[in-house]
């Protein structure tokens, strides 16, 4: 039994902490913060997209994290009437195509079944995907030198032909048709293998494309000369009509709750189903995976 007492004390450490995290909120930033367990008056929910977007798989995580997560907070906020407005706290370089474009649905979804105040804020960085979710806001906020757009379609591959001739390597492969093997790294890619992923990168930037004309209401004209893949700073971003409004985070939910209704400091109402996340500290972006990805070349259509 004395074996035991360790796992015991281990095992009320961790509920303790769980206890705590549930029930002590912080008004470090001039609001209430509240998990939804506990939730009993309306406010502004946070929902935070945080580094590379992209869903994990089973084996990465038991709990929802990355894209999964923020689309379940975003269902949450459809039948929590106690949710009077949403702000999504952006700080990511993008991420895969899917991802992002899910997330971007659930967010007009939100806005068909809510008539809430949707408002993105910017805070390092918010590109490409990420950037992509934001244009399905109602308003964007920046800060003045947050590094905002990067819009455009990436895929690629590392090609090694060279460096395997040079040590007498080489790949054995048998497939099925004549494009299985596209975007191997052990052959220099054929022009016809060129042609089709170039079509498929043109037609994944239509598609960024269309909904950057529609939703920042700009010409398909000026919205090309602004999806190149170049950065601006949140000023020049402002200045050509990427984001609405340069102001912190802080001035984001302000502006939230104003529109909302609700006088006085905001509740800040958290919709994550797993308050004890930051206890564990598991996989919620991905971190490790996410980090090779961001030092790769990807075979992934991606945002980013």
């Amino acid at each position: 039994m004395r074996n035991n007492v360790p796992i015991y004390f281990v095992i009320a450490l961790f509920c303790a902490s769980i206890v705590t995290q549930l029930l002590v909120s912080s008004d470090s930033q001039s609001e209430t913060k509240s998990s939804d367990i506990f939730q009993s008056k309306s406010g502004i929910a946070v929902i935070d997209i945080y580094g590379p977007i992209s869903f994990a798989s089973p084996s990465q995580a038991f709990i929802p994290v990355g894209a999964d997560a923020i689309i379940s907070q975003l269902k949450a906020a459809e039948d929590n009437k106690k949710v009077k407005g949403v702000v999504l706290r952006i700080n990511s370089p993008g991420g895969t195509v899917g991802a992002s474009q899910e997330i971007f649905s659930a967010i007009q979804t939100l806005k068909e079944k809510r008539d809430i105040p949707i408002v993105a804020s910017i805070a390092d960085v918010g590109a490409s995907g990420a950037y992509y979710a934001a244009m399905a806001t109602d308003t964007i906020y920046a800060n003045r030198g947050s590094l905002i757009g990067s819009i455009g379609v990436i895929i690629g591959n590392i090609n090694i032909t060279e460096l395997a001739k040079r040590y007498g390597l080489s790949y054995e492969i048998y497939k099925s048709g004549e494009y299985k093997d596209a975007l191997s790294s052990w052959r220099t890619a054929s022009e016809k293998e060129k042609e089709l992923y170039q079509g498929l990168v043109d037609n994944v930037y239509e598609q960024f494309l269309s909904d950057f004309v529609t939703t920042r209401k700009l010409t398909k004209k000026q919205a090309e000369k602004l999806a190149q893949g170049q950065v601006f700073t949140g000023e020049t971003a402002q200045k050509n009509g990427i984001v609405d409004t340069l102001g912190t985070f802080q001035d984001a939910i302000a502006f939230t709750a104003k529109e909302a209704g609700i006088e006085g400091k905001p509740t800040i109402i958290n919709l994550e189903d797993q308050p004890f996340k930051d206890v564990l500290s598991v996989w919620r972006d991905q971190i490790g995976a996410s980090f090779r990805n961001m030092l790769t070349p990807t075979t992934t259509l991606e945002y980013r």
